[in-house]
């Protein structure tokens, strides 16, 4: 396997996704909210809809791990999704004034990101088992094509809009973004003729038995842990309650110029976020996974507290000191679901089952808080994500403790 032509796929694919991402996270709801100022109850029982298939994303790692073996009809899933997905833009661009079609877009949208990603995990795991040093790279790479996509995004907005309320400008800025996404296609000449999986069968088959007694009877220990670890993290994500807000409230809290230096920055934030990766990647070696992620989740909390209170720049600030410390606590999580994953005969499954607590707060956060935006204020829906993100870290600091006197692999 070529592993530097699969770190150039990689990065093809998830800067891809990143620029429907930055749509989803930053633009489509400012669109929505200030412009159209459509019915938030309406909207968020719409998004409700597009988030719930997330949840049968570990289903289909199940079904790729157990069912499709053959390298090809893995190929085949990509490019069918891949045509699909860069198609479902065009859909939201006929009328974006009927929700029902942004709610097929969206519905779409993860659906075929789901496949995807599914596919591309699988890939990212089977390169793991051979170095750890190319599971930090992948992560590394991953995060960082999303960077570079909101940056390109966040330009392209600045040089279109010149005016936030005019519909003609942002109508050819949501065209752009689609013209954004066609590259994607081209990943159909990359995986022509590269072979992405490697048989680990052979690897896996030379444990002895002392070893497997050995995993057999931490099974339960672990298993204990990744339960509450689970739970912290969905707690963790209740960010997601204001975070499609972020940019509608900087319009309202401060006005049109600020929201313009906030996107024309925006690559500065990015760049912490690829900071904190980079550093994440550095120490992840080093120190206890289960402890980082615990200390920058209360260095998050510690920047979420203030944000309701900041002035502009304050606030421009902290979003550069929540994007570090969030990225580093999401880099550890996903580590240590590597890690307990690559163990398992079900690789992609389990990893992908570890995986949704971010998207069960997908479904359960983001339409709550929109709806709530409509009655309460941003700042209260911040303070409510405080007190779900304190007893998270109140969950970890307990595993961190215990952690310290089991000393499990997988969390260090």
């Amino acid at each position: 396997m070529n592993v530097k032509k699969m770190y150039g796929i990689f990065f093809l694919v998830y800067g891809t996704l990143g620029v429907f991402e930055a749509y989803f996270a930053l633009y489509i709801p400012l669109f929505y909210y200030e412009i159209l100022a459509v019915n938030r109850n309406d909207l968020a029982f719409i998004q409700f809809l597009g988030f719930l298939s997330l949840i049968i994303t570990p289903l289909i790692g199940y079904i790729f791990d157990a069912h499709i073996e053959s390298e090809r009809n893995h190929k085949i899933f990509v490019y069918l999704c891949v045509i699909l997905l860069c198609s479902c833009f065009s859909i939201f661009l006929i009328n974006k004034n009927i929700l029902l079609l942004y709610g097929i877009f969206l519905g779409v949208y993860f659906l075929s990101r789901m496949f995807i990603r599914t596919i591309m995990s699988k890939i990212f795991l089977t390169l793991s088992v051979e170095s750890p040093k190319i599971k930090h790279h992948m992560i590394l790479i991953v995060n960082g094509a999303r960077g570079v996509s909101f940056l390109l995004v966040s330009l392209f907005f600045d040089f279109i809009i010149k005016d936030v309320y005019s519909l003609p400008q942002w109508e050819i800025f949501f065209i752009i973004g689609w013209m954004l996404t066609l590259p994607l296609l081209s990943i159909i000449l990359f995986l022509r003729n590269n072979t992405i999986f490697s048989d680990q069968s052979s690897k896996n088959s030379n444990k002895d038995i002392e070893g497997i007694n050995i995993k057999k009877k931490s099974q339960k220990r672990v298993s204990w842990f990744v339960i509450f670890l689970y739970i912290a993290f969905f707690l963790a994500s209740s960010d997601l309650i204001f975070l499609s807000l972020v940019s509608s409230w900087v319009l309202t809290r401060f006005n049109e110029f600020s929201l313009r230096i906030f996107f024309s920055l925006y690559y500065v934030i990015s760049i912490f976020a690829l900071l904190g990766y980079y550093f994440a990647s550095r120490i992840a070696k080093r120190i206890s996974n289960i402890f980082l992620l615990f200390f920058f989740c209360c260095f998050y909390l510690f920047f979420l507290v203030l944000l309701p209170f900041s002035n502009f720049p304050m606030f421009l600030v902290l979003q550069c000191g929540l994007a570090f410390a969030g990225y580093i606590a999401n880099y550890m999580y996903v580590s240590i679901s590597q890690a307990i994953s690559v163990n398992t005969r079900y690789k992609t499954f389990v990893y992908q089952l570890l995986l949704t607590c971010q998207s069960i707060a997908n479904i359960v956060f983001a339409p709550i808080g929109i709806s709530l935006s409509a009655f309460i204020s941003v700042e209260m829906l911040i303070f409510v994500s405080s007190i779900f993100l304190a007893f998270s870290c109140g969950i970890q600091l307990i595993l961190v403790l215990v952690n310290k006197i089991k000393q499990i692999k997988e969390f260090d």
